[in-house]
């Protein structure tokens, strides 16, 4: 008959040969376990030990001859992250007991109680660790292949796109020659169609974002009367050919907040979105500002559609959520939306709440914005980004440019964090607020000439000053600016070898495989 004992195997590091004597004895004494203790006295005996094998839980002596307790942890939970650690000490200080929970450890021992304590507990905890780590490996395991599948598919999905919304286009307008009434429809339908796949693509990959904490806001201030009369979308024709409209209500300006215009649009546009989908026919959608008893600014988008009842609310934020079912089948949709706007305004330090009293009442959603001067200095806000990530940001004006840009370097490394900004002065201002690894340089710019905008960075500050990579279709402007500073220059048009084995150079990047041909 198996064996039903748990198996483990247990490994104490301790200078003093009592204290390895009592654990030894103890452990092995521990009825309902079978375990395999090796007893060693020093910190380069325990990391040749566990280079050699898995250990499931181990104790460590604070002090010992030729290393601290807390720099061994850490050694352990570099080799083995599944390995508990029980810290011992004779001692019995609580600062260090917290120190040990604070660098991994599962529990602490004052020498003196090695006879008394309950290793039985710490036993089955170290099991339990054991299962809890196996879980999230197998956790994180799925959510990185739930992320490379939504970006492979969505990076897959946006070239044809583009040929088929270009093309639609085209034919629209005429260039390939005239169409009979039926043929504008159907072409009208095509692109339609597409635009609205290309915007569930980009919500996909602006989820991959958030789930990779990699987003960032830069908060300027901003008079929220002028934006929401220019960042309001209307309703999109589905909607309008129902006789659904847009009513804007509160002051005209005169209301400032820091946001991130681009950022808080996209937030606005998702509420908005649900607004008009949910709208009877015939219906109004208002879109209020108003001051909250001197404090915040709100933004209410109130519908007139069917509501939600009050036990769904809690989830409407879920990501891939739907109210229920039959609105699924109904409406369609990801369900990113207000996953998506929940974390653009939290970046904003705002917040973000829907009510609803069901039963056809329709529904509010409301964001919540701390007020402003408009004198405010700008502000960068970011989640936190992956260890050894390289930022690069790309200045360019010619949006097709920075879309080939944001493609070739989305299969080449997962340590590129991409910054875009169409206006040298923007450029600029970002820089001022964080460090970029390589700046991408457009010559020509809405704004300002970018030799100009190479000037300027050059005359910062060494530790804010990005090596300059010059992106350019006019040779004579690209050798000036190598003349100014800028580490090198590729001429457009331009490979997808070219252009990444020039970034490779400039920003020191490490592939994640052989870029793929052009």
């Amino acid at each position: 008959m198996a064996n039903p004992n748990p198996k483990l195997r247990v490994l104490v590091v301790d200078d003093e040969p009592a204290n390895r004597q009592v654990l030894d004895e103890r452990l092995k004494s521990e009825p309902g376990w079978e375990l395999a203790v090796v007893a060693v006295e020093n910190a380069a005996a325990a990391v040749e030990a566990l280079r050699v094998g898995f250990y499931d839980l181990a104790f460590l002596d604070y002090r010992l001859p030729d290393m601290d307790g807390l720099k061994l942890l850490d050694q352990v939970r570099q080799l083995h992250p599944k390995t508990a650690v029980v810290m011992v000490s004779g001692m019995g200080s609580e600062r260090l007991a917290v120190e040990a929970m604070k660098h991994g450890a599962i529990d602490y021992l004052a020498a003196g109680d090695l006879r008394t304590a309950d290793l039985g507990r710490l036993l089955r905890r170290g099991l339990e660790m054991q299962v809890l780590q196996r879980e999230n490996l197998e956790l994180r395991q799925v959510n990185r292949m739930k992320d490379e599948f939504i970006s492979s598919v969505s990076h897959e999905l946006r070239t044809p796109l583009a040929v088929i919304l270009g093309y639609a286009k085209s034919l629209e307008d005429g260039d390939l020659g005239g169409l009979s009434a039926p043929q504008k429809t159907a072409v009208s339908a095509i692109r339609r169609r597409g635009d609205g796949l290309l915007d569930m693509v980009n919500r996909l990959l602006a989820f991959k974002e958030t789930t990779f904490a990699t987003q960032e806001v830069l908060l300027r201030p901003t008079d929220l009367g002028k934006f929401v009369r220019e960042a309001a979308p209307p309703p999109p024709p589905d909607a309008a050919a129902r006789g659904v409209r847009l009513e804007l209500d509160g002051p005209e300006s005169g209301v400032w907040s820091l946001i991130d215009p681009s950022k808080l649009k996209d937030a606005l546009a998702n509420l908005l979105s649900n607004a008009y989908k949910f709208s009877p026919d015939g219906g109004v959608v208002t879109l209020a500002l108003s001051v909250n008893a001197g404090r915040e600014a709100w933004l209410r988008v109130t519908d007139r559609g069917r509501g939600i009842p009050p036990e769904l609310i809690p989830h409407l934020f879920e990501a891939f959520g739907h109210s229920d079912s039959e609105l699924t089948r109904e409406i369609s949709g990801l369900g990113l939306g207000l996953t998506l706007a929940k974390q653009t305004v939290g970046l904003h330090g705002g917040r973000l709440w829907i009510e609803s009293e069901g039963s056809g009442r329709g529904s509010v959603a409301t964001i919540a914005l701390n007020l402003a001067e408009p004198d405010t200095p700008h502000l960068i806000v970011e989640q936190p980004s992956k260890a050894g990530k390289k930022r690069l940001l790309v200045v360019e004006d010619n949006e097709d440019i920075v879309e080939i840009v944001r493609l070739f370097l989305s299969g080449f490394s997962e340590n590129v964090e991409l910054t875009t900004t169409l206006r040298g002065e923007e450029a600029l201002e970002l820089i001022s607020h964080r460090r970029f690894d390589l700046l991408v340089l457009d010559i020509l710019l809405p704004d300002m000439n970018g030799l100009e905008v190479l000037d300027r960075v050059n005359r910062l500050a060494p530790e804010k000053r990005p090596p300059v990579l010059i992106l350019s279709g006019h040779t004579e402007a690209a050798k000036q600016a190598l003349s100014r500073g800028a580490v090198d220059y590729i001429l457009k048009p331009f490979t997808k070898q070219a252009f990444l084995q020039k970034v490779l150079t400039a920003a020191g990047l490490e592939r994640r495989g052989k870029p793929r041909a052009p």
